[in-house]
């Protein structure tokens, strides 16, 4: 089951992480971050000096020079302007082993943010030393006992002794970054094993100024990436607005015109409605024409009637009977028929009838010259 409770050292993670990647990195650019490239290791004992230099894990002795000598210093001098590749390279005091003190030490998890303050305060518990004494620092491991202890690596070394051997470096021309013990201390690989037993007022202090550039450097080339990069966007967001801007405004032009056209089309369908509905029947004064032509002279028509494309037609014939086929020869006629029954007037001797007829199509010029 997971323990919530438990501690997360994320850095540890990152610290892996940058190991195993480290191959994508350059070989020239490694080597120029690399904290340690090329040293000076300086080992004082008695008024001598052993100088070793070393490159890429590799030393090599380069001589022992005395301090109490006029030439000493001069000649160390002389031998580091000779080489280009001596010019880059830091110096580190070397402390006999058996000046210094490495003392394993477990302190409380409650000190973990403040371990440099509190290894002070406590240092007279875990050495014979007071820290008026003694110049220290530590390693630290990490946490045990389930994250109750913190376990640390004591480095330290008197004053007294370090102070001379300082002195001695300056003597020399040289001047110290930090300071180490020559033992071997034993720390996992996940742990950073840098530490320094001189204080910072002794430490020679690295030049800010090729950081500085560098940084203005990275600085400058980030900034003419985004100019490159954010300029077009920005001139390509600017004219894609522009054109959307265009592009409504079309749109409302087109609406516009699609509005008109629906208008247009409505006002053609109900002109086309009336004309069609016009069109349905012929013009009564073309029925009333055609029927003067079609009808004899026995015939009389009292009365006309239309209504629903029906004509309705009454009068008085000599033969009622022969009407229906004379009106069923106008083709604009259809379904002509008798609506009550044919009686005779008694006083004019004529049929009376009541035909009603639908009119279908409108009667043309050549429909006419045909009836007649």
């Amino acid at each position: 089951m997971l323990n919530l409770d438990s501690t997360i050292d994320v850095s540890q993670f990152f610290k892996w992480w940058g190991t195993q990647l480290s191959f994508l990195v350059p070989p020239k650019f490694r080597e120029a971050m690399a904290r340690d490239k090329s040293l000076f290791i300086a080992e004082i004992k008695g008024s001598s000096a052993k100088i070793s230099y070393i490159n890429k894990g590799e030393e090599s002795f380069l001589g022992e020079f005395d301090s109490n000598e006029n030439d000493g210093g001069t000649l160390l001098h002389r031998l580091i302007e000779s080489n280009r590749q001596y010019k880059d390279a830091k110096v580190v005091l070397r402390v006999p082993a058996h000046l210094t003190v490495v003392q394993d030490v477990f302190l409380p998890a409650a000190a973990a943010d403040n371990l440099a303050q509190v290894m002070g305060y406590e240092l007279d518990r875990y050495t014979p030393f007071s820290r008026d004494q003694v110049y220290f620092d530590f390693i630290e491991i990490g946490p045990v006992n389930n994250g109750a202890l913190i376990h640390i690596i004591l480095i330290l070394v008197q004053k007294s002794d370090l102070d001379e051997m300082y002195e001695q470096c300056l003597s020399l021309g040289m001047r110290p970054f930090y300071a180490k013990s020559a033992e071997l201390i034993k720390v996992p690989e996940a742990v950073s094993s840098h530490y320094n037993l001189l204080p910072d007022g002794l430490c020679q202090k690295v030049s800010k100024f090729p950081l500085f550039i560098m940084l203005s450097s990275v600085l400058l080339s980030l900034t003419l990436f985004a100019v490159l990069l954010f300029v077009p966007l920005k001139v390509a967001e600017d004219n894609l607005n522009d054109l959307k801007r265009h592009v409504r405004k079309v749109e409302r032009v087109a609406l516009e015109i699609e509005d008109s056209k629906r208008s247009i089309d409505y006002l053609y369908q109900e002109t086309q409605a009336i004309i069609d509905k016009k069109n349905a029947a012929p013009p009564m004064i073309d029925v009333i024409n055609t029927l003067t032509q079609v009808l004899k002279d026995d015939t009389w028509v009292s009365n006309l009637r239309y209504f629903n494309h029906t004509l309705q037609i009454s009068g008085q014939s000599g033969s009622a009977s022969s009407l229906i086929g004379s009106l069923e020869k106008i083709h604009f006629f259809s379904n002509t028929r008798f609506i009550s029954p044919v009686t005779k007037d008694k006083r004019s001797g004529l049929e009376r009838f009541k035909i009603s007829t639908e009119m279908i199509q409108k009667i043309s010029d050549a429909d006419s010259e045909t009836e007649q």
